[in-house]
């Protein structure tokens, strides 16, 4: 996809990222953070397109040159090399290899890249491994990171990246691109919009699944998937009014409801993790609790989904946080028990 078609958020940062092909060379290292389904993914594989051609504009790659005309959107480059998660880690065997990778001048393009996908997976020894690679790059050499938080990143891996935040699009605007590119009505485009809280790549899958021809008979999966995240996302919000008026013995009912309803975000994609869904899951308990004016909880919710993503026990995580939003742990530093 060409640069200028990615869809972000905010404005400035087009303006930034136009600004940097004034440069002669990639920025060493760009560390795109941001939230799941916000486009870090899809900035990263065109950001990288645009510098690996040799007729690169600020709108992009120009899709004919030799460099071009070997990219792959799925990553398939001889100049391009990704890393990720395997199964829910990155192993030092794969940054070893990518760093032996490095020894090697660019084939077709004019630089090469290495994109990390999920960093934040990263295990120690591979983050310790990759730290040392960004302090020694090759010429011709650059890298880009995605992460769902900064803070889950060694702070010297942090310190040699230069941090791009993407956010959610204001709703009314992401439902006038979905009208635009798929012909929706208002009323749909909007409920899709408000549904995906502004992250254009839910919106983008559900919307395409609505359009898509009715699937075969013998395989359903792709609407049921989508069915299934659409009704969980509701499900989220219903329980945040269920936690608002309930007992002890309730939230922890609704602990173990909320982790079923994320194992239902989880199967409605197929690379998503478990702890990806939690994360999810928390994100629109927040929105939920954000939707009602209630701030007291959002802290919480913070620092539980930080836990999930540093590998927490979930049962104990959840049902820590709930009582935690009932006011029946008074202390935040109990949580710290995950």
């Amino acid at each position: 996809m060409p640069l200028n078609e990615v869809w972000l958020s905010p404005p400035e940062l087009e303006e930034g990222l136009a600004r940097l092909f004034g440069r002669p060379t990639p920025p060493h290292a760009l560390l795109l953070v941001g939230e799941e389904g916000v486009g870090k993914r899809t900035l990263a594989y065109a950001f990288a397109a645009a510098w690996m051609c040799w007729n690169r504009t600020p709108a992009g790659h120009c899709g004919a040159c030799a460099a071009c005309l070997r990219w792959s959107d799925e990553g398939q480059h001889p100049d391009l090399r990704v890393l990720r998660p395997d199964p829910d880690q990155i192993k030092i065997d794969s940054v070893r290899a990518a760093r032996q990778w490095m020894s090697f001048a660019p084939t077709t393009a004019p630089f090469r890249f290495i994109i990390l996908e999920e960093a934040h997976k990263l295990n120690p020894a591979a983050a310790n491994a990759l730290l040392k690679m960004l302090e020694e790059p090759p010429d011709g050499y650059a890298f880009l990171l995605t992460a769902t938080a900064t803070d889950l990143l060694l702070p010297t891996i942090r310190s040699r990246c230069r941090i791009v935040r993407l956010a959610p699009m204001p709703p009314e605007q992401l439902a006038q691109r979905l009208q635009a590119r798929y012909g929706l009505e208002q009323e749909q485009a909007q409920r899709l919009a408000l549904l995906a809280e502004g992250v254009p790549g839910r919106a983008l899958r559900w919307a395409e699944a609505l359009i898509a021809e009715p699937p075969a008979p013998t395989d359903r999966r792709g609407a049921g998937r989508t069915t299934n995240e659409l009704q969980a996302i509701q499900a989220l919000y219903q329980l945040v009014e269920q936690l608002c008026t309930a007992n002890r013995q309730e939230a922890l009912h609704l602990a173990e409801r909320f982790r079923d309803i994320c194992k239902q975000l989880e199967a409605s994609v197929p690379d998503r993790s478990s702890r990806s869904a939690l994360a999810m899951g928390l994100d629109y308990l927040l929105r939920g609790y954000r939707n009602r004016l209630v701030a007291k909880p959002m802290k919480a919710i913070i620092e539980a989904r930080r836990a999930i993503l540093r590998n927490a026990n979930p049962q104990l995580a959840t049902e820590t946080l709930f009582l935690q939003l009932l006011g029946d742990e008074p202390s935040p530093t109990r949580s710290k028990a995950y």
